[in-house]
């Protein structure tokens, strides 16, 4: 027998059964689910993010980060006082951000996937699933393309930005950021 999550549809485990044959269906809740139910009830955000198994970071209304798991720390490669309260453009370094206008006030900002998915989730509450986007990225060793997959979604008054997915340039493929 399948054991199937009743909230997301994803297979659990199978049981043996001598009275159901393996085609039945049983249903349950996978550990994400649980996780996600577990936050509603009261889980403090720190706890509730530390549970999502990707890189995360929470937008405040006034589109500052708000908080991020561990797995977001070590994927931007800061700590919680470089990242909480700053711009997303100066966390992600994105080489934009570095203008005098600052994160969100240049003629380039208005192009950014990642600003649109967030905002467009803040302002109508609609989730947004693998949205490709892309950032310019200054670094000491010159400036890079870097690709994600992002995911937002808003739950009370914050847009939870995941990073699903990061792709390698050409460039860094082959070893070389130093080209864009």
């Amino acid at each position: 027998m399948k054991v199937i999550c009743f909230q997301c549809g994803k297979h659990i485990r199978n049981i043996p059964s001598e009275i159901f044959g393996e085609d039945a269906v049983s249903h349950g809740l996978c550990k994400t689910c649980a996780h996600h139910f577990m936050a509603q009830t009261g889980m403090p955000l720190e706890e509730y993010l530390e549970g999502i198994d990707m890189p995360v970071v929470t937008v405040t209304p006034e589109g500052t980060i708000g908080t991020a798991n561990a797995k977001a720390y070590a994927f931007l490669g800061k700590s919680p006082a470089e990242v909480q309260g700053a711009k997303g453009g100066d966390v992600f370094e994105c080489q934009y951000a570095l203008l005098p206008e600052g994160c969100g006030q240049t003629v380039h900002c208005s192009g950014c996937a990642i600003r649109r998915t967030v905002m467009d989730t803040m302002e109508t509450g609609e989730t947004h699933t693998r949205v490709p986007a892309y950032l310019n990225q200054q670094s000491d060793d010159g400036s890079r393309r870097t690709e994600f997959l992002i995911s937002t979604e808003k739950k009370g008054g914050i847009v939870f930005l995941k990073v699903e997915k990061t792709k390698p340039t050409d460039n860094e493929k082959k070893g070389d950021r130093n080209k864009s």
